[in-house]
């Protein structure tokens, strides 16, 4: 996915506006009356979306984003499957940090109102009347402050006064290198989403940062730090289940991805093998459904993508969030077969 950095002030939460986490740095308005359009960038809406802030106004001028550097065409007026890191000065004084991230946001290019319709009551209270990009609760990220290690440098190459960056473009060596970095730390961190599940009611206008679950967590820390022994076992029954589901099956070499198979006369499917228990298959799906769309945009990907998990999926919400997206689903049986659904049409 095209990455986008945005520079916003220093919070702690970014929970709405408070006493207690005044916003720090981030410019002239917020030094001088005390509150920001980015102070609910991680609050969840009542629709399960977060809304996020940065500022494009220049003096008289509201800036437009340049979308069409990360990939739109001249003429839209957004763009989908962005992942927007959030940096702000530390304490409000430099360096800036990476403080958080939305991952799969749809960016627009010019400001969006809110038009008195506010997302949730923490909006409506701040009277925060704009937004620039929007997410799922459950694909935004925010870090502690003592979580906070990632620092950029300044200089030529860097992100400059602006209040965003279009990082994937710099020619510098180390700021690339920087770049790498965080996208590696955004894939292999432990760090919870903010969203929850929709089987759970978070209650509206909720400060979605404090919704970190420990059920996800468990679920980093046992299958996604270290390649859990599940998935090898799952990769072998699958590829065995497929042989003999299919006689005249193939298994064309991967790139990245975890498995591939071609049945004569039919486009190659990609699979995703994800290991998870029944408490843990959301975390899993989801997961899964980042890397697929990443093998899809890097690899020019347009055949059949599915996520195998590790566990039976019994949840209607688990299962639209693969079929809805495009993506079929697959999981093993105590016969030793495997359920494989598809979206509809495919």
């Amino acid at each position: 996915m095209p990455v986008l950095f945005c520079n916003i002030a220093w919070m702690h939460d970014y929970a709405g506006r408070s006493g207690d986490d005044p916003p720090l740095g981030g410019g002239s308005f917020p030094n001088r009356e005390g509150f920001c359009g980015e102070e609910c960038n991680f609050v969840e809406a009542d629709d399960g979306y977060v809304y996020g802030h940065f500022e494009t106004i220049k003096g008289d001028l509201d800036r437009q984003v340049r979308i069409e550097n990360l990939g739109a065409d001249k003429s839209d007026g957004f763009i989908d499957g962005v992942n927007i890191v959030w940096t702000a000065p530390e304490e409000g004084r430099d360096p800036r940090m990476v403080v958080g991230w939305y991952r799969n946001a749809r960016l627009y290019r010019r400001r969006q109102e809110f038009r008195g319709r506010y997302p949730s009551a923490q909006h409506r209270r701040d009277k925060i009347r704009s937004f620039m990009v929007k997410t799922l609760a459950e694909n935004a990220f925010v870090l502690r402050p003592e979580e906070r290690h990632l620092r950029l440098q300044r200089g030529e190459g860097w992100s400059g006064q602006a209040s965003w960056w279009y990082a994937e473009d710099t020619t510098d060596r180390s700021a690339r290198a920087f770049v790498r970095r965080v996208k590696a730390f955004m894939d292999d961190s432990a760090v919870a989403p903010i969203g929850i599940s929709p089987d759970r009611d978070p209650g509206p206008g909720r400060p979605a940062g404090a919704a970190a679950t420990e059920m996800y967590k468990r679920y980093v820390r046992e299958y996604e730090v270290n390649v859990h022994p599940q998935h090898h076992a799952l990769q072998e029954q699958f590829v065995a289940f497929l042989s003999k589901q299919y006689p005249r099956i193939t298994f064309p070499n991967c790139f990245r991805d975890d498995l591939r198979f071609a049945v004569k006369g039919m486009p190659e499917v990609m699979v995703e093998i994800k290991p998870a228990d029944p408490a843990t298959v959301r975390f899993a799906i989801r997961s899964a459904i980042g890397q697929l769309l990443d093998y899809r945009q890097h690899q020019r990907w347009s055949g059949r993508q599915i996520v195998l998990v590790g566990a039976k999926v019994t949840s209607e919400n688990d299962l639209s969030l693969a079929l809805d997206n495009g993506f079929g689903l697959a999981w093993p049986l105590d016969t030793g077969e495997f359920e494989i659904r598809w979206p509809e049409g495919i």
